[in-house]
């Protein structure tokens, strides 16, 4: 379904149901008669027709019916060469005629058929409108989603466009975004789960999402406690991780964190695996995604290519314990003193002590752009 402007018409817009459609109808309903059909436009033009030569003439009875916006019956004494014997009927959605329905035979015979026909396409475009109307408002969302991660989108831009779409909203702001849980092989939502998120969500007030990145983008408005925690119980499932942003953010912060959420969904490999993670908590990870792939690449190069793969173990587990030797040495399953050791060769191999803070930083930031640098997903 598209729209066409009608210029000193009585409406400023006249739906116009396209060729494609027309003939697909045809096509699928003309084996089943015996008649000869045709579908026209709002200006009589024939679209669709089993008898494709007619295709793109003009059919003046059809013409007929959609001015005077009446059924026009052609008897057999009444037809010629450019009229034959049928029926034609308006075809109408919402209050407005967009075209028409030919059958040709005996009028007596083809009006119930031409009647449950025109039924039949009226509900076809209406689906049509439908389908139309929910991925123009998906793709306005998306547009909106897109720039406030560029930045393009300012707080009375944002309201204006949740206005013309339809969805009036107000700060305070939430952003989350609903990836792949982890372990599940894809940096990417798979488009059957997108579109069962999207319908779980959808008509919930304050709330409007669309697909962005490979995952599920969710801006809800007047946030508070009870209303984010609703939206995130219709949002988790068992194949789906989240990641949020500030639970009552100003026009000023949702910007932001959209920003950074833009920004780790281009190294999808850097997000946690828990089921839940808020952007505060991924400072080092967003760090490491601004990054260019140049400059984790040398990172990389120069503190974990000279170490075993024994080693890079050592030290992830040795930071994810938080620098404890016990902690560190009983996940190993090794001995204390040769944990104390395997530390000693790394700050040998590559200078870095990781029993100090700052060491222990860069080494994480070095595991993180490893990390990024695996991602498939594309990054620039």
């Amino acid at each position: 379904m598209t729209w066409a402007v009608q210029d000193g018409g009585e409406d400023e817009f006249a739906y116009v149901f396209t060729g494609e459609l027309a003939q697909r109808v045809v096509d699928e309903v003309s084996p089943r008669l015996d008649y000869n059909i045709n579908l026209m436009d709002r200006n009589g033009r024939i679209i669709g027709s089993v008898d494709r030569t007619r295709i793109g003439t003009v059919h003046a009875g059809a013409l007929h019916a959609i001015r005077d916006g009446r059924r026009v019956l052609v008897d057999a004494d009444e037809q010629s060469a450019d009229v034959r014997a049928g029926i034609n009927i308006p075809l109408t959605l919402d209050g407005r005629i967009v075209g028409a329905v030919g059958i040709t035979g005996d009028p007596a015979e083809v009006e119930s058929v031409c009647s449950v026909l025109a039924l039949t396409v009226e509900l076809l475009l209406r689906n049509e409108q439908h389908r139309d109307s929910s991925r123009w408002r998906e793709a306005a969302v998306r547009e909106l989603l897109l720039g406030l991660v560029n930045g393009t989108v300012g707080e009375n831009g944002l309201l204006e466009a949740l206005r013309h779409i339809g969805s009036p909203m107000t700060p305070p702001w939430n952003i989350t975004a609903a990836v792949p849980a982890s372990g599940s092989g894809s940096w990417s939502l798979p488009s059957s789960t997108s579109v069962a998120l999207l319908r779980r969500i959808q008509g919930e007030p304050g709330v409007v999402a669309a697909e962005l990145q490979g995952a599920v983008w969710v801006l809800s408005s007047s946030v508070t406690d009870r209303t984010l925690a609703a939206t995130w119980r219709r949002l988790r499932t068992g194949d789906v991780r989240l990641v949020t942003g500030r639970h009552a953010a100003s026009s000023r912060e949702l910007s932001v964190d959209a920003a950074r959420l833009g920004m780790l969904l281009t190294r999808a490999a850097l997000l946690p695996t828990g089921e839940v993670t808020e952007l505060s908590a991924l400072v080092p990870e967003i760090a490491v995604a601004q990054q260019s792939r140049d400059i984790s690449h040398d990172t990389v190069e120069r503190v974990l290519t000279p170490l075993s793969t024994t080693l890079r173990e050592t030290a992830r587990a040795f930071l994810e314990h938080n620098l404890s030797i016990a902690s560190t040495a009983t996940a190993l399953q090794v001995h204390r003193n040769t944990l104390v050791q395997r530390l000693d060769r790394i700050e040998h191999v590559t200078g870095l002590n990781l029993r100090t803070f700052d060491h222990a930083v860069a080494m994480r930031l070095t595991l993180l752009a490893a990390a990024a640098l695996e991602d498939p997903y594309r990054g620039e």
